[in-house]
């Protein structure tokens, strides 16, 4: 459009399967710029699209891509995530022509960083200088009384209190423990912690990379996914999903699971890649129902769609029950307590402002709009089943908002900025409440570019 906004058009529309994020324009304005993802895939490239005609051009592909710009002196700067056992981050400077947006030499690292990733990517107007954040991820379990019928949370404290992630997922059948996963001890394992127990006990470990624990609806088995190593952009398996006999034992396989983010990239909280792997939405997932008459319920992502699937710990997959035709990267969900119906919704920055309900068997589907409310990002049942809780994320920190199926909803949490809160889950009696709490501690970093 024009820069008064008149004559807006279609500039380009982007492909099924794939998603985007910039766009930056080129140095002499003749070209548009952006980072083009393959939904539940592992590369990226920067491409370059011409203003007038449409031309494509892909000044680079890799791995990780995290943010890119392209100087006035021709230079393509990009931050890139590296598979390795820490958290690892670089930043590249790779010459490339602006009029032919060819390459013309070979990329030279400028900067490595372990532990810390870099973030949005911007560069002074003569080229001799890069701005850049550095910033490390963390979350940390809480829990909450519920009161009011929850709709009012009391006391709230954390139950972790590291600088790793720790994601919670259930509880224990009686209520007295919290399940979560976390990488405290380097690949994510399995814990349990009391209410009253400053330490968390490990439940899982020695298996790489376990997560997502949960108790199956008889009692008998304690539930997780173990997720291949990822390394130089691949994965060395499928994902398989194990169960452990509470009663004791070894752990052994229950089925492997398909889908586009087999490939081990993870979901931010906020909806984008998160190449640390320390992300709360995942696919594939599953969630097991109080009940014992309900069956755990597979999610597996299919290109631009999950795909939902009953399963028994023992036998394996049933037939499938329902398809939610939403790119995984945005979809969230939680499968009620009697294992009837799916809740989900769709994430995306600005919108997403409705809760869906769907029948696993036989039902109508249920649509909830959130009447003031977007930018939802989790949702959980009540104990009881007869409503649920719903989290927001925007650029300044999260809302937890209790909804009945009325559409009306009570915020409950959080007044706090920087914070961000997902994945509540009540205890099996509806008297607490726990949740993820996602923290970022971020600075601006100046760096000269050597590749002046």
């Amino acid at each position: 459009m024009g820069s008064n906004g008149e004559d807006p058009h279609r500039f380009m529309t982007i492909e099924n399967g794939y998603d985007i994020r910039g766009p930056k324009w080129s140095p002499d304005g003749r070209r548009v710029l952006y980072l083009k993802n393959r939904l539940g895939g592992t590369e990226s490239s920067v491409e370059a699209r011409a203003v007038a005609g449409g031309a494509t051009d892909v000044l680079y592909s890799g791995t990780g891509l995290l943010d890119f710009w392209w100087t006035s002196d021709g230079h393509l700067i990009y931050s890139q995530a590296v598979p390795s056992e820490q958290a690892t981050y670089e930043l590249w400077a790779l010459p490339v022509d602006i009029s032919t947006a060819r390459r013309t030499g070979e990329a030279r690292r400028l900067t490595r960083w372990v532990g810390y990733s870099p973030g949005f990517v911007s560069v002074s107007a003569d080229g001799k200088r890069i701005i850049t954040t550095k910033g490390y991820t963390q979350s940390d379990v809480y829990v909450a009384q519920l009161e009011a019928n929850g709709t009012r949370l009391k006391a709230e404290r954390p139950i972790t209190t590291d600088t790793r992630s720790d994601w919670p997922t259930s509880w224990t059948k009686d209520g007295k423990a919290i399940l979560f996963f976390s990488d405290r001890n380097g690949p994510f394992g399995i814990f349990s912690q009391t209410l009253s127990d400053p330490a968390a006990q490990p439940v899982v470990s020695g298996q790489g990379d376990a997560r997502a624990p949960q108790i199956t609806p008889d009692g008998q088995w304690l539930l997780y996914m173990v997720w291949p190593e990822l390394k130089a952009g691949s994965t060395t398996g499928p994902v398989r999903l194990m169960r452990l006999p509470l009663a004791g034992g070894p752990s052994t396989a229950v089925l492997e699971t398909r889908g586009a983010f087999a490939s081990g990239i993870t979901f931010s909280v906020v909806g984008e890649q998160d190449t640390q792997g320390k992300g709360g939405r995942i696919f594939p997932d599953f969630r097991c129902p109080s009940s014992p008459r309900g069956s755990c319920v597979l999610a597996e992502a299919d290109q631009d769609q999950i795909v939902f699937t009953p399963f028994d710990p023992i036998q394996g997959k049933k037939a499938e029950a329902a398809r939610v035709r939403i790119p995984p990267s945005r979809l969230f969900w939680d499968l009620s307590p009697d294992g009837s119906r799916i809740a989900y919704g769709e994430f995306y920055p600005g919108g997403g402002e409705e809760i869906t309900l769907i029948p696993i068997e036989k039902g109508t589907t249920q649509r909830i709009p959130l009447k003031g409310w977007t930018n939802l990002n989790s949702v959980s049942w009540s104990a009881d089943g007869r409503s649920l809780f719903v989290t927001t994320s925007r650029r300044e920190g999260s809302d937890m908002l209790h909804l009945d199926f009325d559409g009306k909803a009570n915020w409950i949490c959080c007044a706090a900025t920087g914070r961000w809160v997902v994945n509540p889950r009540p205890s099996p009696d509806g008297r607490f409440l726990t949740y993820a709490v996602r923290t970022v501690d971020s600075n601006v970093w100046l760096i000269e570019n050597v590749a002046k």
